[in-house]
């Protein structure tokens, strides 16, 4: 699994920062969140195929968040997309789509599926689901947790040799959780070779918030919190006044849900450097860092464990 930051900059894009969104790669599948204007430039700078992209989440309608839309829809059927391309986000995001793709009269060769949705969804995919969820921002804005179903646990092959078990599709059965019956009339109990089930990993997006007990309650244990780090502590204030977190502010997030790894962006114009902001959440949350355009991280699935060691 995969995260690449394809544009971290808030408000305004920069010289070195662009507008929001970022993808997570997930056995070759490809999710957006958010979709901020020269996310098509960024995909194609990127390691990521464009055919690949499977479905796309808004968390709201400010435009520094969809103006890449038009042009990503545009791009992939340049791009001889066939397979139907989902979309997620607020009330309203059908009629923007729609209404831009009227105005600027494009024709896509694939059907595009726009589904407005709420605060509590879960939306399932395959191998993982989404959970939304509720952020404090100007606007209506959505939170997603990106849950991964958890994988079976490790056969565990010297045992099974010693009970007799032939190879093929009985050892399949036992490593999805059916106990079998050897042609001795022994039963072999998959618990006893196969280990506990290796848990799924979890992505969190929180962008363009204050500070919510929503992003806590969501993000505990989290493999990864991406979170919205838009100023330093010295201008809270102004950061609560337009909706947003402080450096600061995101690592106390982190450090309350008890997460892995906090990475910040929907970074401010003012810092062309994201070191004092890095700083700042290091004080909090020592493994802390701050997103810049086209990073790439890896998240690592936990080791299966053999059953008894």
């Amino acid at each position: 699994m995969k995260v690449i930051f394809l544009g971290t900059s808030g408000g305004i894009p920069t010289l070195y920062r662009n507008l929001p969104s970022v993808a997570l790669i997930n056995e070759g599948n490809v999710i957006l969140f958010d979709c901020g204007e020269f996310t098509q430039i960024q995909l194609i700078k990127s390691s990521i195929k464009l055919g690949r992209i499977d479905k796309i989440f808004i968390s709201h309608l400010h435009g520094d968040h969809v103006t890449g839309l038009p042009g990503l829809l545009m791009l992939l059927n340049h791009a001889s997309r066939e397979k139907p391309l989902h979309i997620y986000g607020p009330a309203g995001l059908k009629n923007y789509i729609f209404s831009t793709k009227k105005i600027l009269n494009f024709y896509l060769g694939y059907h595009i599926y726009v589904n407005e949705i709420c605060a509590g969804e879960t939306i399932n995919g395959d191998g993982y689901k989404i959970i939304t969820f509720p952020l404090e921002h100007t606007t209506f804005t959505l939170g997603f947790s990106y849950i991964e179903d958890e994988k079976p646990g490790k056969l565990d092959i010297d045992k099974t040799r010693a009970l007799g078990v032939p190879e093929g599709p009985l050892l399949k059965r036992l490593k999805n959780g059916e106990d079998i019956k050897l042609e001795d009339g022994r039963t072999v109990f998959s618990a006893d070779v196969v280990g506990p089930p290796v848990e799924g990993r979890k992505i969190v997006y929180a962008v363009d918030t204050r500070p919510t007990d929503s992003v806590v309650e969501n993000s505990i244990g989290a493999d990864l919190l991406i979170h919205d780090g838009m100023f330093l502590k010295d201008i809270e204030d102004e950061a609560a006044k337009r909706g947003h977190c402080t450096a600061e502010s995101a690592a106390n997030i982190a450090k309350k849900a008890e997460v892995k790894r906090l990475i910040l962006t929907h970074i401010s114009p003012r810092y062309v450097s994201g070191k004092p902001l890095a700083e700042e959440a290091k004080a909090v949350f020592e493994n802390t860092f701050v997103a810049y355009d086209l990073l790439e991280v890896e998240i690592e699935r936990k080791k299966a464990q053999l059953p008894g060691k």
